[in-house]
């Protein structure tokens, strides 16, 4: 790995990702032969933003296209995350705009639009990714479907992705869905004008009880959501029998109740998963740590 990207790597403790973040990961370093040689930003660039800009421009000149055969996985899942690295600084439409060109030049080669597509999904949206970046993924999950070359079979999980996370992006209006009461009425949430905390989980996890003992003994949200001015909902997403008896002793102004297969409009790559939806309806944060999604609803909810 090069100087740049090196340096650029170092620089994540004290730079603020510019597509969406997620929980930290820690990964087993391993040393595998690149593909070919990462570029290395010119000298003359000084800041992190032009650095970033011209390597998310210029990362894969030197990749080989024309082979017809597979490559390396391991050495492409490389490559891949390294490519991630600089997009956390890049201007957005830089970063897009690089994947773009990207996804043009390998869809013409449906195998290597396959291994592209599991080498993103490792480095920008699965559990071992250290940051997720769901617009530049969607753009090779979109790819991938609408490959024609790409055998039906291959594309299922990845439909899935691209309906989900379509569907619960960052910045779009919240989706409805319907859910079951404690008392066994069907309700139905859609976005108000009301600041509102989505926790979708199981009342069951040891981590989460502590989480919501910190939720109900801060002052601050429990007053906000006694004036009505946060609403906060806790579904069990989860086919938990035993639901009821564990949300018994949930506050009663908490809007409780089940719904199994929220996933198909909810992305959970969190255990719990919270989503902070604004006064206009519109997700502002989406598997969020339970401290950061207090913090983003009392904010919310502050007067201007």
């Amino acid at each position: 790995m090069n100087k740049t990207i090196r340096n650029l790597i170092a620089a994540i403790a004290i730079a603020v990702p510019l597509l969406s973040p997620c929980p930290a990961n820690a990964q087993d370093q391993i040393v595998i032969d690149p593909l070919f040689e990462y570029p290395t930003a010119p000298e003359e660039m000084t800041s992190l933003q032009d650095k970033s800009n011209y390597l998310v421009e210029h990362f894969w000149d030197k990749m080989d296209f024309k082979t017809k055969t597979t490559v390396d996985q391991n050495a492409l899942n490389d490559a891949v995350r390294v490519y991630s690295v600089p997009m956390r600084w890049a201007d957005k439409s830089k970063a897009i705009a690089a994947t773009d060109k990207l996804i043009s030049t390998i869809s013409k080669n449906p195998t290597l639009l396959i291994q592209f597509t599991k080498a993103a999904e490792e480095s920008m949206y699965g559990p071992r990714a250290d940051v997720w970046i769901d617009e530049v993924y969607m753009r090779f999950l979109d790819a991938i479907v609408k490959n024609k070359k790409v055998p039906e079979a291959r594309k299922k999980r990845y439909e899935r992705q691209l309906s989900v996370l379509s569907k619960s992006a960052l910045g779009n209006k919240a989706p409805e869905f319907k859910f079951t009461t404690t008392d066994g009425k069907e309700a139905t949430y859609f976005p108000m004008t009301t600041v509102t905390m989505i926790i979708f989980g199981d009342p069951s996890q040891p981590d989460w009880r502590l989480a919501r003992m910190k939720m109900e003994t801060n002052m601050r949200l429990k007053q906000a959501v006694d004036k009505g001015k946060v609403n906060m909902l806790y579904i069990v997403n989860t086919d938990n029998p035993k639901w009821k008896s564990e949300v018994s002793n949930y506050p009663s102004n908490w809007t409780i109740g089940i719904a199994t297969d929220a996933g198909e409009t909810y992305d959970f790559r969190t255990a719990p998963s919270l989503y902070v939806i604004d006064k206009e309806g519109k997700i502002i944060l989406k598997n969020a740590t339970p401290e950061s999604a207090v913090w983003e609803v009392l904010k919310q909810t502050e007067d201007k």
